[in-house]
């Protein structure tokens, strides 16, 4: 170090006084970096004996303990795996000793024999994993700092080390523990004092290895921030933002099954992406932790809390490995807080996309899942579930989110932006704001909910025009209020399995009379498969009134059989800015289509005969002299006639050319 830093002139000794003056934590910073990759190690374990290792050996109690910054622990145990290694009691030992260090890796897949995972998220995971860190007997760690109190433990504890990286083990635990000074509650991993920017790749939490049976804790990973503001801000679960490539992301894929609260941090800016939460390694069999067996207390399945800021629960959109950062979660009949809970802090800035909710990995197995997305949320909270429609991973940015037994809060919301596009939801409830419960008191925060961003002066809901057709799809839309003025028009086929189920119900928000007079009731409005999006008033609407829309729907080619549904984002930015600032609507009552008007022409004598299918509706016919320009002119005094299947017009032949067309 001497040597680097040595002064060989007057000129560089007051070059490195101007430097210390100006900028020391970049030297010191510097100094430090050179000292850890001087001095780092690596730590080989070679023996499952965490009691009395012979000569020669190491096993993780002694390699934990010898931990300096930078170093790393790697696994060579000799025979035929897996290996489990059992975590020294909580009573006398108190497990493993906590991870102090910064920068250090745990890493099991340096035990031969050991592979990570090599499939797509969409697919099984494969990896062979070989290092078991076995609790099952109990063994924990206690360390009562900021943020724990005597009564919680964790098997491997990082306390104030930043950048720990832990990878490839398989975590077994003793249950959640009762929280109590004799049975604490246990978690596998637990950071404290700030420990931020933690990793946690290619692990799996609570299965054993024979992909069957399942031994919890209470939470996998948990960090928490503690009365003196300990923030665990960072942390990554499952593939990083800067993995390499495809198969790097694969290798990253965690398991986690059977916690009553799979992952809880405290602080902000998290990445869980590439994960099976409660979904078996097949990607198709889930564990429904409330299917009527103990300990059936699911609280959520990831719990943020305290700021939650600038998360990211799936797909980032940003170009890279999207197709892998996808979360799988399984079905849910009971939870505490919902599938998603933040809590506490501004909620700002976070993304939820790319994620199947109650659906295996083929898209298709559905698992039991009735259950609300999220939880309660400020003013002050922004989300964006699904896509931001910007042309980049659209199409991977989209949840499937699945229910099976109606009706479902999507989300309890009282206030705070939403941005719901590009989404799969199936047999839900009313999304994004659950307005209709038979008792009405959701109203009033419905409007509430939507007052900061669209004219509530009007419908909040668009609407579409029961003459809307194949080739164009007519409504009407509430204004945007500034800056949301940007309004985006989202074209969905409607989910018919909620739409039906949801008229069971009979909610009284959700009725209307038939031309009959009877009372009938809509079912619950949303977007199964997304279309395409139209700007109100822009280059491709062609009714110029604000508020209201004309669309040419022609080239998604949608049969008069399927239902249609529209949803209105009202945006602060342009329509493809990246993460805009975009509020979406409720989902409009959805129609069927008529079909495209066909037009026929025939010469009868000295008429020219127009016709077309009744079943198209009572159009205009308009005529013009000339398509260059065209000048449009309603022909109202032409009489209109039924025949047959056809409405039948007939006009005199002309002397001049003239040139129709029909308008509804």
């Amino acid at each position: 170090m001497r040597k680097i830093l040595e002064l060989n002139s007057f000129a560089d000794t007051l070059a490195f006084h101007e430097i210390m003056k100006l900028r020391p934590s970049i030297l010191i910073g510097a100094l430090s970096l050179l000292t850890i990759a001087a001095s780092a190690k690596t730590i080989v374990v070679n023996t499952t004996n965490n009691v009395s290792p012979g000569p020669g050996e190491t096993n993780l109690v002694m390699a934990i303990s010898l931990l300096q910054d930078g170093d790393a622990v790697h696994f060579n145990i000799p025979g035929p795996g897996p290996f489990y290694l059992v975590t020294p009691p909580l009573f006398p030992d108190n497990g493993y000793p906590a991870i102090t260090n910064h920068n250090v890796t745990i890493d099991g897949y340096t035990q031969p024999g050991s592979s990570p995972n090599s499939n797509t998220i969409l697919s099984s995971n494969n990896a062979n994993i070989q290092i078991v860190l076995d609790s099952r007997g109990g063994g924990t760690h206690e360390d009562p700092v900021s943020g724990y109190d005597p009564t919680e433990s964790a098997l491997l504890f990082v306390k104030g080390a930043t950048n720990v990286t832990i990878s490839g083990l398989c975590f077994l635990g003793p249950g959640p523990g009762s929280n109590s000074l004799e049975d604490p509650y246990r978690y596998a991993l637990a950071f404290a004092l700030e420990a931020g920017y933690g990793h946690i790749h290619g692990c799996w939490f609570g299965l054993d290895l024979d992909h069957i049976n399942v031994y919890p804790f209470r939470d996998a990973v948990a960090g928490f921030q503690g009365p003196s503001g300990h923030f665990i801000n960072g942390t990554t679960v499952g593939v990083e933002k800067t993995a390499a490539n495809s198969s790097e992301a694969r290798s990253q894929f965690n398991i986690i099954v059977g916690e009553s609260i799979p992952i809880i941090l405290e602080g902000e800016s998290y990445r869980i992406c590439g994960n099976f939460l409660n979904v078996f390694p097949d990607g198709v069999t889930d564990y429904n932790i409330d299917s009527g067996l103990p300990p059936n207390d699911l609280d959520a399945f990831i719990e943020i809390g305290r700021r939650g800021n600038n998360c990211v629960i799936g797909t980032d959109g940003d170009g890279i490995n999207d197709a892998e950062e996808r979360n799988i979660f399984g079905g849910v009949t009971v939870a505490h807080e919902g599938l998603l809970e933040w809590y506490s802090g501004p909620r700002t800035n976070n993304i939820i996309a790319g994620n199947c909710f109650g659906v295996g990995v083929d898209g298709t197995t559905r698992f039991v899942n009735s259950m609300r997305l999220l939880t309660d949320l400020p003013a002050t909270a922004s989300f964006r579930i699904g896509s931001d429609i910007d042309g980049v991973s659209d199409d991977l940015e989209g949840n499937i989110i699945a229910m099976s037994t109606p009706p479902t809060i999507f989300a309890d919301l009282n206030l705070g932006r939403i941005s719901l596009r590009g989404n799969r939801l199936i047999n839900g409830g009313i999304a994004p704001f659950s307005f209709a419960d038979n008792r009405g008191d959701r109203l009033v925060l419905f409007t509430n909910y939507d007052a900061p961003y669209l004219s509530t002066n009007s419908s909040i809901i668009p609407t579409l025009l029961t003459s809307s057709t194949q080739a164009h799809l007519r409504g009407t839309c509430a204004l945007g209020k500034y800056p949301y003025t940007n309004v985006i028009i989202d074209v969905y086929l409607a989910d018919e399995e909620g739409w039906t189920n949801g008229q069971t119900f009979e909610f009284f928000e959700l009725a209307y009379t038939n031309s009959l007079g009877g009372t009938l009731y809509y079912g619950f409005a949303q977007g199964k498969t997304y279309l395409g999006s139209f700007v109100d008033n822009g280059p491709q609407d062609l009714d110029p009134a604000p508020g209201q829309f004309d669309l040419d729907i022609s080239s998604f080619n949608v049969p008069v059989s399927d239902l249609v549904t529209v949803a209105a984002n009202y945006s602060a930015d342009l329509p493809g800015t990246h993460n805009g600032r975009t509020h979406t609507s409720n989902f409009a009552m959805p129609i069927n289509l008529l079909p495209a008007p066909r037009m026929n022409i025939a010469r009868i004598n000295d008429f020219v005969v127009l016709s077309w299918p009744t079943n198209s509706g009572q159009l205009t016919i308009q005529s013009t002299p000339s398509l260059a320009p065209p000048d449009w002119t309603d022909l109202d005094d032409v009489p209109i006639n039924p025949v047959g299947t056809n409405y039948e017009a007939r006009l005199p032949i002309a002397s001049t050319d003239v040139f129709f067309r029909l308008r509804n």
